[in-house]
């Protein structure tokens, strides 16, 4: 071994030793996954479900809280603000990848700032009309929304959130013009539509399954290419709007710099809570797709997930 190859072994140790006694200690504290939607809604459920488990294995608790507004960048700007050493995830969702995308950029690169942990699967949105809209389905909306052009209005979970884009992508592909109106997580744009505050909303389809299942709101679509076992009754949209899709995703992210070690040792435990039955049934039932993946898998799906709605934006010419 030459001088040059000597010191960067040593290097190598001396950068890894401290990461290594990190991960050796952690956890020794509570820790915390920030979600930045509002409580109750696809990512409060999913951290609190995800993180229930995490915890009985890690034995520390893992609190869940609320940092809602803007789309999910209060929590992101949030989590990039912590010190980066575990114990504050993020409950990471589609914003990471539709950020990029806005017109007014953020003062930091979602895809540069956060690092994969754990993939925790894809999910479609629904869209939900309250029960005295005379539609029953996307056929019937489109044909109402077109004698009523920027007069039917449709909440969303936040400006630039898949269901948002996926009005102005119904919008797009169908011809009409649906109002967007855009509230601080799910579960507020669904208590619009069931108070007849707004006449639609599109909203993620985990938190709409008790309400469309118990007739509270109609479910018009889902927004996957097919239909989702949760509600088997719901047509997709692309069954009335062929090629129609906007789906997004639901992970476990970490500040760029949290030792590598730890990242590891979250993403095994994760993916094995996640490849247990009986909680893949729980989570199906819910509405969402498992899907367990390496990190490097996880990170090249992101990087296809920034495209599509790159081009999804660039098709619908939608600025936010």
């Amino acid at each position: 071994m030459n001088r040059t190859h000597a010191v960067a072994l040593v290097l190598a140790c001396a950068l890894t030793a401290p990461q290594a006694r990190a991960a050796d200690k952690y956890p020794y504290k509570p820790i915390r996954i920030i979600q930045g939607f509002s409580i109750g809604g696809v990512s409060d459920t999913l951290a609190r479900i995800v993180g229930d488990q995490l915890g009985a294995r890690l034995g520390q608790p893992i609190v869940v809280e609320a940092r809602p507004g803007a789309g999910g960048i209060v929590g992101m700007t949030y989590v990039a603000e912590q010190a980066p050493d575990g114990y504050t995830l993020l409950l990471g969702n589609s914003a990471i990848t539709i950020m990029p995308n806005r017109k007014e950029k953020l003062p930091f690169d979602p895809l540069k700032v956060f690092v994969p942990v754990s993939m925790l699967g894809t999910a479609p949105s629904v869209l939900l009309a309250h029960k005295s809209m005379p539609v029953e389905w996307i056929a019937d909306l489109i044909a109402y929304a077109k004698a009523r052009p920027g007069k039917v209005d449709c909440a969303t979970s936040g400006v630039g959130t898949t269901n948002d884009l996926g009005v102005h992508l119904l919008n797009y592909m169908a011809g009409i013009r649906l109002s967007t109106v855009p509230y601080k997580g799910s579960g507020p744009s669904i208590i619009a539509a069931m108070s007849n505050e707004t006449s639609l909303s599109f909203a993620p389809l985990l938190p709409a399954i008790p309400h469309v299942r118990s007739g509270a709101l109609k479910g018009l679509g889902i927004s996957s290419e097919k239909r989702n076992a949760a509600l088997p009754n719901v047509p997709a949209i692309a069954e009335t709007i062929r090629g129609y899709e906007d789906v997004g995703f639901f992970s476990i992210v970490a500040q760029h710099n949290v030792p590598r070690p730890i990242v590891e040792l979250l993403h095994r435990h994760i993916n094995e809570i996640l490849a247990a039955p009986d909680m893949q049934k729980r989570l199906v039932d819910q509405g969402l797709d498992v899907r367990i993946m390496t990190r490097a898998e996880f990170s090249e799906f992101m990087l296809r997930d920034t495209q599509k709605w790159k081009d999804l934006v660039t098709r619908a010419n939608v600025v936010f």
